[in-house]
């Protein structure tokens, strides 16, 4: 949206489609939540093992990036990087760009948890994907889709 314009208001087919589209995502939050309990995780370092291993290759795996991608400020993701690590969910390393620099990495025990939730994850999603999918196409004009990258953070950082 362009700054200094007011958005406009929604009508009653684009309030519809938005709440479809916030409680078919929070069911699928809630789903991976109660999986990753289910395997003896915490939801959170479910999410951060699946920040690290899906992050684009142009991005490094570093606390700054990852406390981007998971909206946490730095120190809650350095917590959540320690439980982590005690579990042997991954592990930390310098770069091989730049020694200074310290990365995360996912080890095998990390990468096996991870394997199971990401594989009922996408079960999950091939059940409610589609519904996802029609709100935000009703949501969405189709002259504006497209015009909008990924990647921009909008709105501030918290702690969940």
């Amino acid at each position: 949206m362009s700054k200094g314009r007011t958005p406009k208001l929604l009508n009653q087919t684009e309030y519809q489609a938005l709440s479809e589209f916030r409680y078919q995502l929070r069911r699928y939050l809630r789903f991976m939540e109660e999986k990753a309990r289910e395997a003896g995780q915490n939801p959170q370092q479910y999410q951060l093992l699946l920040a690290i291993k899906g992050l684009p290759a142009e991005v490094g795996p570093t606390i700054g990036a990852l406390a981007d991608r998971m909206q946490l400020n730095h120190n809650s993701l350095v917590e959540l990087v320690d439980r982590c690590e005690r579990r042997g969910l991954l592990r930390r390393a310098r770069s091989g760009k730049d020694r200074r620099q310290v990365e995360l990495v996912v080890t095998t025990e990390g990468d096996q948890v991870l394997g199971k939730l990401a594989a009922a994850g996408r079960e999950e999603l091939r059940t409610i994907g589609p519904l996802m999918a029609q709100s935000l196409q009703n949501l969405i004009p189709s002259e504006s889709r497209g015009r909008h990258g990924s990647g921009s953070s909008r709105g501030k950082k918290t702690q969940s």
